[in-house]
């Protein structure tokens, strides 16, 4: 029973923007929910600035949930590595978060509120807050991995590519202008992001090689104009001639090409490429 929390889970895009748009929405939530049900006294406070201090529990949680979203991840990156991350991983990361917007708003408490403030008050408060969140966090994460397993596990018939025709030339450009990669469109394999730089993938007389070019892979996709080489995750461009065979699981659908032992992942914002693939 306790295997499906080492099960494969997808990771949340962790861009700036979209980290701070979810952590917005979450301070809005607990705003809303301290003026429409007054939990924890609020009801009986009365005092003409009662509103806009709420606001502070707001502002509170939306900093820690952006400080849990973007920032942790990027201090600990083993732990939030994507290609190991798993049920387990993702309630425990839920769970944090509670961790860090109950010390923010228990400070928060403390001055507005003169709440006292003491380990044994840090305690109480943490254990009640564990103890309303770890059901209903550990159920939504292990029925949206049942969702998205039945979502991504179903077997997809991948049509086959004619490699025989001619290949168009593609010139990949630096950042420079200067240094570029000169390339038939049917030798690329698959574009990998590498920190400043990419890897290039490449086929040749069924020989994999590779090339590091320095460019982004939002600079090399704007450089392509065939149809079947796409960017399927915020890391991987992939030619879509070189796909065997598609499988899936919770974290969404993999690629798996001719020649290498990698699997692509697809992205939830890339999975149109999946249609393109079918048979």
């Amino acid at each position: 029973m306790f295997s499906i929390l080492f099960q494969p889970y997808s990771v949340r895009e962790r861009t700036i923007l979209k980290s701070l748009i979810h952590s917005i929405g979450e301070g809005a939530f607990i705003y809303l929910f301290l003026i429409i049900f007054q939990p924890f006294g609020v009801s009986t406070w009365h005092d003409p600035q009662k509103y806009i201090i709420l606001i502070g529990f707001a502002g509170v949680t939306a900093f820690c949930s952006f400080v849990n979203r973007h920032y942790i991840p990027i201090l600990f990156t083993n732990f939030y590595k994507e290609e190991n991350w798993v049920v387990w991983k993702e309630i425990v990361s839920i769970l944090i978060l509670i961790f860090f917007i109950t010390i923010g708003n228990t400070l928060f408490g403390s001055f507005f509120f003169n709440w006292k403030l003491n380990f044994s008050f840090f305690l109480n408060s943490l254990f009640y807050v564990f103890i309303i969140a770890i059901f209903p966090t550990t159920f939504w994460v292990l029925s949206d991995y049942i969702l998205k397993l039945k979502r991504y596990s179903h077997q997809i018939v991948v049509k086959q590519n004619n490699l025989s025709s001619p290949s168009k030339e593609i010139i990949f450009m630096a950042e420079n202008e200067k240094d570029f990669v000169k390339i038939a469109s049917d030798e690329l394999l698959y574009i990998e992001s590498a920190d400043n730089y990419s890897n290039i993938f490449l086929v040749k007389q069924n020989e994999l090689s590779k090339i590091l070019i320095r460019s982004s892979l939002n600079r090399l996709i704007g450089q392509v104009s065939e149809r079947h080489i796409v960017r399927t995750h915020r890391s991987f461009i992939v030619n879509l001639k070189h796909v065997r065979k598609v499988s899936g699981n919770a974290q969404g659908y993999k690629l798996h090409l001719y020649f290498s032992d990698i699997l692509i992942p697809v992205a939830r914002g890339y999975s149109n490429v999946i249609n393109q693939l079918k048979e």
